[in-house]
């Protein structure tokens, strides 16, 4: 509990004022929800009388709640929903109480905060009366307990918002610039489509409803293995109309491979000295290519000579049979392919179904990681196979990744093999290889969680959003629709001269990197620090984080100011918005380079704007409403997430009801109405927010603990309402300056290295941040 004290602002802003539990100075708009019911009524009758009160209050994720008058108890009155379902028991917090936090969250302060984190997903009550799985109400008819009518939106941007006009995008070797999507009136074109899959999303975190989509995550991730070699090497070939591995693992030497002379080390020339450096067959002036059967001799495991295989006579007595694998320039440092040699006595190992996908999970995790860097050689005409540099991306690409065939097992298949005991644990192209994860990311998320197969199975955002059945036959079309979206602000826009704003790098998803998108249990909670990345993925009882979201950024008032300034000073280094230079404006490529890495934007919608929309709805129970207007009046200083390029900061929103614009009924309401020839006038609207109370109460019962304690609450109040800690917030690097290239894999490198640490993405609610230097 914290002792605080109520200031009034300008004769209508309520703030409270309180040092937190880390010696900080406080103060923040009070939401009225949060407010005892003596000093809600004291405030709607005059707020004066309030300034200087002191109260009792519990900071809950960074968040003043159950403020009261010092000394009092903190009690929520029971209140019965339009539905007619059965009221909440009274739940009353005692002055001593204080929220749990979380035992695993134990980092110090840290120097930033990474863009994304995730709003936790425990297992669901699918039978729950309110909360679970249920078929709609459906839109025949209105149901006598539900709630029909329309809800009016004021939609303000507080930071700059993207809408890119994708049809009219310009590009120029790779490098896309777009223009602002604009309506025939001048104005900035807000998509109903986003807005509604804004609110969807959101709807799904605070009910904990049904992933809407769960599609490509049936296979298993992969991930780097540590630089040393722990396979043999093997050739699949066919006995009795059968596929087995021929384990060649007797020769005595390094890898169990001998070397075949290819390359020049540090050649920057496009075969990598491969013309010059590469043995060839004797007399023949060609290259020992992929899956040929060869006689070689060998001087200290390297090919010495190398002659096509004759089955019937061995040149010499000294000559070894062996096979070609060859994988590309791959690696700046390379120099060798290597031969598989066959002895006689090599032990085979037929091929299972099991063994089968251990290859095809793994090439096709090669080949979907790669698939944007193989479309940028295309749309240059360059080769996968050709050398253009030493850097990551310029070398070759390997023979699996870029050929389609090799997905597949099949006679000739050149491989790499790993043992525990006698069991074979991996099957893999190269010597040191990705290695997949025991379970895939589906395996790991609850059946509860899962998108639905059957109309039964619909849970709360499906029911009131729609549902399309992603594994066959069934669709639902929800009970909500978005329309009549107006810009109403003047001078809404801000134009950029060509070639316009170069973007900064956006981050791709990475769920093979466990300690940021897979939980240690099924509520969500982060891995445990210090274990290697191989123990990621690997236990039925261990979960996934949650919904990716992208926290709102407090950033500084001049965050956005000249995004294309043409000073020179400006353009060759870090933009920065600081003098401490910790928030440095992060949307702007350093260095304004432009490249197929990044985009270029004409314009942005600017700050302050507002637009106007409705929703429609029909026949939604109280709880499903309630959820619906907690979502759209979510208070001061909290905001929605919308459009593109959030990890910079773009598209915070806040949402606000027009009551008077509102007209929401029961349907025995709308039968009296049609039913009178007299006017009949609409409900008072305090009748409709009661459905408010009704979802709290709900989730509190269905989770067993406080509405503002439940996981995935306490996470979404955060992330709507951002860090109020002043850290800035960026992908993880290793330096406090952006990098022109991004290069935020080499953050997590270190991070592996240190073996002691191996820090894990916290949770949203208690994120401390995370250091610069994971060391």
């Amino acid at each position: 509990m914290i002792t605080g004290k109520l200031v009034v602002l300008n004769g209508k802003t309520l703030q409270v004022q309180y040092t937190n539990a880390r010696e900080k100075s406080v103060s923040m708009n009070v939401r009225e929800a949060e407010l005892a019911p003596t000093l809600l009524t004291k405030k709607k009758n005059n707020i004066g009388q309030l300034d200087g009160v002191e109260v009792d209050l519990e900071e809950v994720s960074g968040q003043p709640k159950r403020i009261r008058e010092k000394g009092e108890e903190w009690e929520i009155l029971p209140t019965v929903s339009p539905s007619g379902s059965k009221p909440a028991t009274s739940l009353r917090v005692s002055p001593s109480s204080t929220p749990s936090r979380n035992k695993t969250e134990k980092l110090g302060p840290g120097e930033f905060h990474n863009p994304y984190n995730f709003i936790p997903t425990p297992p669901r009550n699918q039978k729950d009366p309110e909360l679970g799985d249920r078929t709609p109400a459906g839109h025949g008819l209105y149901q006598l307990d539900h709630w029909t009518g329309k809800i009016a939106i004021t939609l303000t941007t507080k930071t700059p918002l993207l809408i890119p006009d994708a049809a009219k995008a310009r590009d120029n070797q790779g490098h896309k610039t777009y223009p602002l999507r604009i309506g025939v009136d001048g104005k900035p074109l807000l998509p109903v489509t986003s807005i509604k899959g804004m609110l969807r999303s959101a709807y799904e975190m605070v009910t904990n409803s049904r992933y809407c989509v769960f599609e490509k995550h049936e296979d298993r991730l992969a991930y780097r293995t540590p630089a040393q070699i722990t396979v043999v090497p093997a050739r699949v070939v066919v006995i009795d109309e059968k596929l087995h591995l021929r384990i060649m693992d007797d020769t005595g030497l390094v890898g169990g491979t001998a070397r075949l002379p290819r390359y020049q080390k540090n050649s920057n020339q496009p075969d990598k000295g491969e013309s010059q450096a590469a043995l060839r067959y004797r007399n023949a002036d060609r290259l020992p290519q992929h899956g040929d059967a060869v006689w070689v001799q060998l001087s200290n495991g390297k090919v010495t000579q190398i002659r096509p295989y004759n089955p019937t006579k061995a040149p010499g007595s000294d000559w070894e049979k062996g096979w070609v694998c060859v994988t590309g320039a791959n690696i700046n440092a390379k120099q060798n392919e290597r031969v598989f040699i066959e002895q006689g006595n090599n032990k085979t190992i037929l091929i299972t179904n099991e063994l089968k996908s251990l290859w095809e999970e793994l090439i096709r995790n090669y080949q979907q990681t790669h698939v944007k860097d193989l479309e940028k050689r295309q749309q240059r005409g360059e080769k996968f196979t050709t050398y253009l540099g030493n850097t990551p991306g310029k070398t070759a690409w390997s023979k699996h990744i870029w050929d389609k065939e090799e997905l597949q097992l099949k006679e000739g298949t050149l491989c790499y093999v790993e043992f525990k005991e006698d069991t074979i644990t991996a099957i893999q192209p190269v010597t040191i290889s990705r290695r997949l994860y025991t379970l895939s990311p589906a395996e790991l998320l609850d059946p509860s969680l899962k998108p639905p197969s059957v109309m039964a199975e619909l849970s709360p955002a499906d029911r009131v959003f729609g549902w399309v059945n992603q594994g066959g036959k069934g669709a639902y079309k929800g009970n909500i629709r978005i329309n009549s979206v107006i810009c109403t602000s003047e001078n809404a826009l801000d134009h950029f001269p060509s070639p316009g704003l170069p973007l900064n790098i956006l981050g791709e998803p990475k769920p093979a990197q466990a300690r940021f998108y897979q939980a240690n249990n099924k509520k969500g909670e982060p891995l445990p620090p210090g274990n290697r990345k191989e123990k990621g993925y690997q236990d039925e009882n261990q979960g996934l984080r949650g919904r990716k979201v992208y926290p709102h950024q407090n950033l500084p008032p001049n965050h956005w100011d000249n995004p294309t300034s043409d000073v020179a000073d400006i353009r060759s280094a870090v933009r920065t918005t600081q003098p401490d230079n910790d928030h440095n404006q992060e949307y702007y490529r350093p260095r304004s380079e432009r490249d197929d890495q990044n985009r270029s934007l004409l314009g942005w919608v600017k700050p302050e704007t507002q637009f106007t929309f409705c929703i429609d709805i029909t026949n939604l129970a109280a709880v499903e409403l309630g959820a619906l207007l907690w979502l759209l009046n979510l208070g001061d200083n909290h905001y929605h997430r919308l459009g593109g390029a959030k990890p910079f900061g773009f598209g915070s929103v806040s949402l606000t009801i027009n009551w008077q614009e509102t007209d929401l009924r029961t349907g025995q309401d709308w039968q009296a109405y049609y039913s009178s020839v007299l006017a009949i006038e609409r409900p008072d609207a305090q009748l409709a927010q009661k459905s408010i109370t009704a979802f709290e109460q709900a989730i509190a019962q269905a989770y067993g603990t406080d509405f503002d304690q439940v996981s995935f609450i306490a996470a979404f109040l955060v992330y709507t309402q951002g860090y109020n800690d002043n850290l800035p917030t960026h992908y993880p690097r290793l330096d406090k300056k952006p990098n022109p290239n991004g290069e935020a894999f080499k953050w997590f490198v270190e991070n592996e290295r240190n073996s002691s640490l191996r820090i894990s993405l916290p949770l949203l609610v208690n994120d401390p941040g995370l250091p610069l230097d994971p060391h």
